[in-house]
């Protein structure tokens, strides 16, 4: 764990629990961690390489395109995935113009980088995701067994139990009571 003692608010060091970037740029793109970004917008001239630097986390690498507003001087970094991903809709790039609109103060300097290349991390990251949506909903197999179901007949104000078993060999039993009146 690196402390960094830039926090000038109350002399208090502020934590940081990761090791700085390494960050350059050249021409129009931007390496971050041997990464190669291209720089898509940059309003208001918000790229700057110190705070970047500081603020940027290695689990953004796993986003094909990352946005970063300042407000009150703070770097603030969200990642999006392209379009063509199967994730929700509020982390795909087509909402990043919402993004700016909903969460950002209006005329803030931003920036919108896009990785160039193949994301494997991204493909790690959501390919451990997939596995667990199709272990549940992705096989033919029904949870529940089919048994066919006797219709009751109350002959008075009896309770009846009923056993229901499932295919894990689980069972639940409830009863079913006659309304009265």
């Amino acid at each position: 764990m690196m402390m960094d003692y830039t926090n000038s608010c109350n002399n208090v060091p502020a934590k940081t629990y990761h090791a700085k970037a390494d960050v350059r740029l050249k021409d129009k793109q931007l390496l971050i961690n041997g990464r190669t970004y291209q720089i898509i917008a940059n309003e208001k001239n918000a790229l700057d390489l110190d705070l970047m630097q500081k603020k940027y986390d290695p689990f953004l690498d796993q986003y094909d395109f990352i946005v970063g507003d300042i407000s009150s001087e703070h770097l603030r970094l969200k990642g999006f995935y392209s379009d063509d991903e199967r994730v929700s809709i509020d982390k795909r790039a087509s909402t990043i113009v919402d993004y700016l609109e909903e969460y950002c103060n209006p005329n803030s300097p931003y920036f919108i980088l896009q990785l160039m290349g193949d994301n494997t991390i991204k493909e790690i990251v959501l390919g451990r995701k997939y596995k667990h949506y199709y272990k549940y909903f992705g096989n033919q197999n029904n949870y529940f067994k089919e048994k066919k179901v006797k219709k009751i007949k109350f002959k008075s104000h009896k309770n009846y139990s009923v056993k229901i078993s499932y295919k894990h060999n689980r069972q639940k039993k409830f009863v079913i009571r006659k309304r009265k009146g």
